[in-house]
């Protein structure tokens, strides 16, 4: 009888408790200002627009998004031999969204993964070879969805005006104190990553072999080799176990089709007469945007961009709507469960 859910020292619950209430203030608080800067007290108008019904099916597609990256890490620690329970799975890869989240880049994601399967046995050269293997697996619904989204974006004349209007002075004016706010927190998490740096002696013992580095090679040089040979890893998972990653790639299939169909649907309650194949790609990039922007989850510059792109499509209050409603689900929603499934919040359940 275990617990699914990850073992912290007392020390090292204090310090991601400390992590993760920094990053939920920059990823939370810089959309909620940036959003509010606009028409805030007429947003609550709109937002009785959305039907209850369209927000429930949002949550279930949240929920089938989870659903399908657990049994993707599921199938694929069980696949390569190491012992994991659905519910271990299922918390692995809500600490993932949180990880993902929370941190600036994006960047916790991968770490939190590459400790959880480390309690399972799975060294960090697998581990890292299984994260590989998994980002393959998703270009593929990109490449399917994105080409075509591409196609309807370039062909489609409405989409042609949108993308023709779709510039800086689509930004009202009332949002430059958004822009501002923004621009505070990126100066502030750019301090946090500072000070996660010179705090780096005492993460160092979190990362697995980065304190056995070879003398020449930096404290990151296990880690660094550790990547190296994780790239060997995904060639093998393809070679020997074809069926666990033809159900990966269905469930990978899945799992786009939940996450990034989210915001097509909030449009749709708004404008049922456009194309929004091309919102695919447009969230597809809004998602690199959002790992290059410094603050966790690309927070209050994500709603900047997409505020661009979707005032050129929809009235003004009702695209603040959409990107609120957006961000709440794809982003603060994995925020907040995933860290109930980091610190253990959840019951705890059989191995």
């Amino acid at each position: 009888m275990s617990s699914y859910s990850f073992s912290l020292r007392p020390f090292e619950r204090r310090r991601l408790w400390k992590a993760a209430g920094i990053g939920a203030a920059l990823c939370v608080f810089p959309p909620l200002v940036v959003l509010l800067s606009l028409d805030g007290p007429k947003l609550l108008e709109h937002f009785q627009k959305v039907p209850v019904g369209l927000l429930g099916l949002c949550l279930s597609m949240v929920l089938g998004a989870w659903l399908c990256h657990s049994l993707r890490v599921l199938i694929t620690v069980r696949s390569l031999g190491y012992p994991c329970s659905w519910a271990y799975a299922f918390g692995t890869a809500l600490a993932m969204e949180f990880g993902v989240a929370a941190t600036p880049g994006g960047v916790g994601g991968a770490t939190l993964k590459a400790a959880f399967l480390k309690k399972r046995g799975m060294p960090v050269a697998e581990s890292l070879g299984l994260i590989a293997t998994d980002l393959l697996i998703d270009m593929v619904f990109f490449m399917a969805t994105g080409a075509a989204g591409f196609w309807a974006a370039f062909t489609d004349p409405r989409w042609q005006k949108m993308w023709a209007s779709a510039t800086l002075r689509r930004v009202p004016e009332g949002l430059w104190g958004g822009v501002a706010v923004f621009g505070a927190a990126v100066l502030l998490s750019l301090l946090w990553v500072k000070k996660s740096r010179s705090d780096r002696s005492g993460l160092m013992e979190e990362v697995p072999g980065a304190m056995d580095s070879p003398p020449g090679e930096g404290p990151w040089g296990k880690t660094l080799e550790a990547l190296r040979l994780g790239c060997r890893v995904a060639p093998r998972l393809f070679r020997r176990h074809g069926n666990a990653v033809f159900l990966c790639l269905l469930l990978s299939m899945g799992q786009g089709v939940c996450r990034f169909g989210i915001l097509p649907l909030l449009v749709r309650s708004f404008h049922d007469d456009f194309n929004l194949l091309p919102l695919i790609p447009l969230q597809a990039f809004l998602w690199a945007m959002s790992l290059a922007l410094v603050t966790p989850g690309g927070g209050g510059g994500v709603e900047i961009l997409s505020l661009v792109f979707l005032r050129a499509l929809l009235p003004a209050e009702e695209a603040t709507v959409v990107v609120f409603l957006w961000r709440f689900f794809t982003l603060h929603l994995n925020w907040l469960v995933g860290s109930l499934a980091l610190f253990g919040l959840f019951p705890r359940a059989r191995e």
